[in-house]
């Protein structure tokens, strides 16, 4: 409840700026709506009893207000509450952006820059990075992370922090956010709401979070292409441990109808046990149609020495139909193989259907 009115209270600071503001303050409401629908065949220990179908849904309402002052910069508050969500928590962002000639400066709880700069891993016809809905189709077997598997988002969510993103110049950006420490009642909240995630996130949550990360995209006859990379490093929980640090980096070449891209993600914690996952994606796209095709491996070890590791890999297939502007429907098959601390397999696959809209 907090957070919400922390959200209200930055929607109201910038609605009593008008005699600074050169442009009317401009108030709006948006939002999305997401539902699929699941049927998934997967490999169970007696006396599990899971699920072969079952329903996800996400839903989200945005309130932003804008303005702009006299000297041309621009003052935006943002924040975004789950209606109806897939986690235990209300506010998905909640933050108050300034926007100038030298970059711009975001303050609250923000997705981070390093997720913004670098985008999606791979871009894909029907999800997205913040719709891993297949982990809740397919049941999690390892401490791997597939949940923002590659965005430092993995390490912080949504916590509050600063951050500083620079114009972009001949193709460059950069980009440095910092997240204090957390309390404890704040860092038990995120932990519950970040279901599927690795130790680092569980079990050693890091604190005094700071991460960079650099972009650069070009073009050339016929395409673009992108490229990114980012550093994490924070404070472990326990004391006599060294920090948690982890890079990450994604590539993308665009050529006519068609989208090649990968990501990679390095993660040291302060545990020693060390975790590194990949991803490689093809997409095409014609008229209001769109195809992909992706993989994902992620090892993690679970021995300090290395000696023994997780190991996850899942091949996805989505196509996707765009019925109107925000409006879009699509399909997904997807197969896991997840190898557990033990050595044990567990297999899995299904399909997904569903819907998304925005306004």
């Amino acid at each position: 409840m907090a957070r919400l009115s922390f959200a209200v209270s930055l929607l109201s600071c910038l609605a009593v700026a008008p005699a600074f503001a050169a442009d009317p303050i401009t108030l709006s409401l948006g939002g999305r709506l997401r539902e699929y629908f699941y049927v998934a065949d997967q490999k169970s220990a007696p006396p599990e009893r899971l699920n072969a179908t079952g329903m996800i849904n996400d839903v989200r309402l945005a309130f932003q207000g804008r303005t702009v002052l006299d000297n041309g910069i621009t003052v935006r508050a943002f924040a975004r509450i789950y209606a109806v969500g897939r986690f235990d928590r209300t506010v998905d962002e909640a933050f108050a952006e300034v926007s100038t000639g030298v970059g711009k400066f975001r303050m609250g709880e923000t997705e981070g820059v390093n997720a913004r700069i670098l985008g999606d891993a791979v871009s894909e016809a029907l999800l997205s990075r913040d719709e891993e809905v297949l982990l809740q189709a397919l049941k999690p077997r390892t401490g791997i992370t597939v949940f923002d598997a590659f965005s430092f988002r993995r390490f912080t969510g949504n916590a509050a922090g600063i951050a500083y993103e620079s114009p972009e110049i001949a193709g460059f950006k950069v980009g440095v956010a910092y997240h204090p420490e957390l309390d404890p009642i704040a860092r038990f909240a995120m932990v519950k709401a970040m279901p599927g995630t690795g130790p680092l996130d569980k079990r050693f949550f890091g604190t005094n979070g700071l991460d960079v990360s650099a972009g650069y995209s070009g073009s050339y006859p016929g395409g673009n292409y992108r490229l990114g990379v980012g550093y994490f490093h924070s404070e472990p929980s326990l004391a006599g441990f060294d920090g948690n640090t982890a890079v990450n980096m994604v590539a993308a070449v665009s050529y006519g109808n068609w989208e090649l891209s990968g990501g990679y993600m390095d993660v040291s914690p302060a545990t020693g046990l060390d975790e590194q996952s990949w991803t490689v994606g093809a997409l095409y796209a014609i008229g209001p149609f769109r195809i992909s095709a992706n993989y994902m491996q992620g090892t993690r070890e679970t021995l300090r020495d290395g000696s023994r590791k997780e190991r996850l890999n899942r091949e996805t297939i989505q196509g996707a139909y765009k019925l109107a502007p925000n409006v879009t429907l699509g399909l997904a098959g997807f197969r896991a193989e997840q190898t557990d601390s033990a050595g044990l397999s567990w297999d899995g696959t299904g399909f997904l259907s569903g819907i998304k809209l925005g306004f």
